[in-house]
C-alpha cells in the first residue's frame, strides 16, 4: 500500500470507492480484533467484568451519602436517588468509552497501521465492538438492580436505543478527534479534562432542570429519555432525534476526515 501527500481528494469518486471497499473488508478483521483483545485485557485482571461497574458503584455510594447528609441539596428524583446516580453513571461510562476508543485503540496498533494493510477502519470498529458488549453487560445488570426496585416496564426494551445513540455520538467525536490525537498526545490529556467538566454540566447525579443552558448538552436528551425508559414514562423529546441524527452524520463525516489525514498520519508515524 502506498501513502502519497496528493490530495485524494482530486478523485472523489476513487476515494469513496476506496474507503467503502475498505469498510466493508474490515468486519470480519475487525471481529478477530476484538476477540483477541478482549482475552488479553481480561486475562491480565482479577475482577475483570467488575471494574465497568466499580465507578459507577463508587459514585452512587459516595453521592448517596453527599445527598443523605445535606451536604449538598438535589431536587426530588423519581428513581431512588442511588439507583438514579448508579443508571447515570452507567449511561455516562458508554458515552465517555465511545469517545475514547477510536483514539486508544489506533494509538495501542500503530505498529500494525504502520507496517501493515490492515483497513484503519477494523480497528476502530473492534473498538466500538468492545464498548457495545461492555454496554450490554453494565446495562443488563442495571437491569436486573432496577427490578428489585421498581417494576420493570415495557418501555426498559428502549434502553438499547438510548445506549447506541450514546455510542454513535461518542465515537464521532472520538473519530474526529484521532487524527490529533495520533500525533499529539496533549489531545488524549485535553479530552479526559473536557470531559471532566461535561460530567458536572449533565445531568448525571442530578436531574435536569426545567430551563437553563443544560438543555444544550446533546448528551442531556439521549441521558434523560433512557433514564425515564426505567421507569416506564415514554420520554423520546425532538432533542433526541436530533442528537441521534446528528451523531450518525457527524460520524460520516468524522470517518471521511480521518480517511483524508491518513496518509499524514501514517507518514509522521512511520
Amino acid at each position: 500500500m502506498v501513502y502519497t501527500a496528493s490530495p485524494e481528494l482530486r478523485r472523489p469518486r476513487q476515494f469513496m470507492v476506496k474507503a467503502i471497499n475498505d469498510l466493508r473488508a474490515s468486519g470480519r478483521i475487525a471481529w478477530r480484533l476484538f476477540r483477541s483483545n478482549l482475552r488479553v485485557r481480561h486475562r491480565r485482571t482479577f475482577l475483570g467484568y467488575f471494574w465497568l461497574l466499580l465507578p459507577a458503584i463508587g459514585t452512587a455510594l459516595i453521592c448517596s451519602y453527599i445527598q443523605s447528609r445535606r451536604i449538598i441539596t438535589i431536587p426530588a428524583t423519581e428513581l431512588p436517588y442511588p439507583l438514579f446516580v448508579l443508571s447515570g453513571m452507567i449511561l455516562w461510562q458508554c458515552f465517555i468509552d465511545a469517545i475514547n476508543a477510536p483514539l486508544q485503540h489506533l494509538v495501542a496498533a500503530r505498529q500494525l497501521i504502520t507496517r501493515s494493510r490492515v483497513p484503519h477502519e477494523a480497528i476502530i470498529l473492534a473498538g466500538v465492538m468492545e464498548v457495545l458488549v461492555n454496554a450490554a453487560v453494565r446495562v443488563a445488570i442495571l437491569m436486573l438492580v432496577v427490578a428489585f426496585w421498581v417494576p420493570l416496564a415495557t418501555t426498559i426494551v428502549l434502553i438499547p436505543l438510548g445506549v447506541v445513540a450514546l455510542v454513535l455520538l461518542g465515537v464521532a467525536i472520538g473519530l474526529a478527534l484521532a487524527p490529533l490525537g495520533m500525533l499529539y498526545d496533549d489531545v488524549g490529556r485535553v479530552i479526559t479534562l473536557v470531559a471532566t467538566f461535561w460530567f458536572f454540566l449533565t445531568p448525571v447525579v442530578y436531574p435536569l432542570p426545567a430551563q437553563g443552558l443544560l438543555h444544550l448538552n446533546p448528551v442531556s436528551p439521549l441521558l434523560v429519555a433512557s433514564r425515564a425508559w426505567l421507569l416506564g414514562r415514554w420520554d423520546m423529546s425532538a432533542g433526541f432525534f436530533i442528537v441521534l441524527v446528528g451523531a450518525l452524520v457527524g460520524l460520516v463525516i468524522a470517518w471521511l476526515w480521518y480517511r483524508l489525514a491518513r496518509p499524514h498520519i501514517v507518514s509522521r508515524l512511520g
